[in-house]
């Protein structure tokens, strides 16, 4: 499977998928005009990854400064697949990064934390960089 890097914009977040390290971060604002074209590919790749993941630990950080609901939707539809992942003994950690003061963000990554069995932190930071 090759990496997959899609660059960030005004509306979309950055996506960077180390296929070979098993590192997966997702950073930046996504308010995507149709989230679900933006994240299909993602969604599918990580479908296809977790088939057959090269390495033993996979990690999925969360950097998101704001998001809207659909994103939301997908974010949770993520944590799905990689609960499948998990649930086959593959070991899986999720970042749920927000800005201090960022009550909103805390909550949200408070709530997919709730619902998910992968083990899944919450990390205050001053700045996502």
């Amino acid at each position: 499977m090759e990496n997959i890097f899609i660059k960030e914009t005004d509306t979309t977040p950055e996506i960077s998928f180390n296929y070979q390290r098993g590192i997966l971060e997702i950073k930046g604002v996504s308010i995507p005009e149709d989230t679900e074209d933006f994240y299909e590919p993602l969604l599918k790749y990580l479908n296809n990854y977790i088939q057959n993941p090269k390495s033993k630990t996979t990690i999925v950080s969360f950097k998101l400064i704001y998001i809207n609901t659909s994103t939301s939707a997908i974010m949770a539809r993520i944590i799905k697949v990689l609960e499948k992942l998990h649930s086959a003994k593959h070991s899986v950690n999720a970042k749920w990064y927000f800005e201090e003061g960022d009550d909103d963000m805390k909550e949200i990554g408070s709530d997919f934390r709730a619902f998910t069995t992968v083990p899944f932190t919450l990390v205050p930071c001053e700045e996502i960089l």
